[in-house]
């Protein structure tokens, strides 16, 4: 009997301790968050070693504070440590898994490496505890869309629109998934929006530009792509448009000068030689054209080799 005793006794001794695991004492969570900002401050002032030195010895202590693994977390960002920031907001999650920021530190993270299908369940459940967010469900939405998940990513992005219709970028990304459903005219509309609230964003005007360029509205094509090249003059996809749309105006002298811009930005970009080459024989020097007709055909036969037989998307 007295052997039952002491088993039920260490029974509900270990009890005991698994309930202060998992809900620490408040002055030992309060001593653990003030040696997380304690680090945090280090890691401002720049002094990552530091940081690193009290975060050692807090963790020690304090091994389930959610607060001292974030900055943990921060500290291997700032020390470019990608993997171990990851391992850092998990472990956070671990700590406390209602902890919306870790959720959305992590998807950041993962769109940053291009891992968006992993970056989706953790958006998700940043919405699911931040439901108000109108940035939660932009960046869910722009990450269906780099997952080719068009359909999925409308919603969400309309969603952001709903909490937030001045939301930078949300009009982009919405046209952006309008285009590839072919749905021009209504895409259009949300770039010319973006325009309104994001008059600084360059991409708002290439894609309208764009859309204006293939239904041959040239007068507002131009407007539009020259405002892209002069607010992203090293983005060498608004210098190729505004080419095109020089060469339908049969403008050659300032389509070679922005077919040259962007060879000279991104000499991968074939397709630009071909339309040098254009530019060049309507002004009339056929030898210079005919160079340029010669690369772009080399340029293009390598590329397909290199890809088995599959031309690149930008050719």
């Amino acid at each position: 009997m007295a052997d039952l005793r002491r088993r039920a006794v260490m029974a509900g001794f270990v009890a005991l301790l698994g309930l202060v695991a998992l809900h620490p004492p408040a002055f030992c969570q309060a001593e653990a968050e003030k040696a997380a900002e304690n680090a945090a401050q280090s890691i401002d002032r720049g002094d990552l070693e530091g940081a690193r030195n009290k975060l050692a010895s807090a963790l020690q202590r304090y091994p389930r504070s959610a607060a001292l693994h974030k900055v943990a977390a921060v500290l291997e960002f700032q020390s470019g440590h990608y993997d171990a920031m990851r391992s850092e907001l998990l472990r956070a999650l671990e700590c406390d898994p209602d902890d919306s920021e870790s959720y959305l530190n992590l998807a950041l993270l993962d769109a940053s490496q291009r891992h968006y299908s992993q970056a989706i369940p953790r958006l998700k459940e940043y919405i699911r505890l931040k439901p108000g967010d109108a940035q939660g469900y932009l960046l869910l939405g722009r990450s269906y869309l780099n997952c080719n998940f068009t359909l999925q990513a409308i919603p969400e992005v309309r969603r952001a629109l709903e909490l937030d219709p001045r939301l930078p970028l949300a009009h982009h990304d919405l046209g952006l998934a309008l285009t590839a459903l072919g749905k021009n005219g209504e895409a259009l509309e949300e770039f010319r929006k973006e325009i309104e609230v994001n008059p600084s964003f360059p991409g708002a005007y290439l894609r309208a530009g764009t859309i204006d360029l293939e239904s041959d509205r040239l007068p507002e094509a131009e407007s539009f792509l020259r405002q892209a090249a002069t607010l992203g003059p090293d983005e060498a996809l608004s210098h190729f448009q505004l080419a095109q749309c020089y060469l339908k105006e049969q403008k050659p002298d300032a389509a070679e000068s922005e077919y040259r811009r962007a060879i000279a930005l991104d000499p991968k970009l074939i397709r630009a030689h071909y339309g040098l080459a254009q530019a060049l024989q309507a002004l009339g020097r056929k030898d210079e054209a005919q160079r340029e007709f010669q690369l772009h055909s080399e340029l293009l036969d390598q590329s397909r080799k290199s890809k088995g037989g599959i031309a690149a998307s930008r050719e």
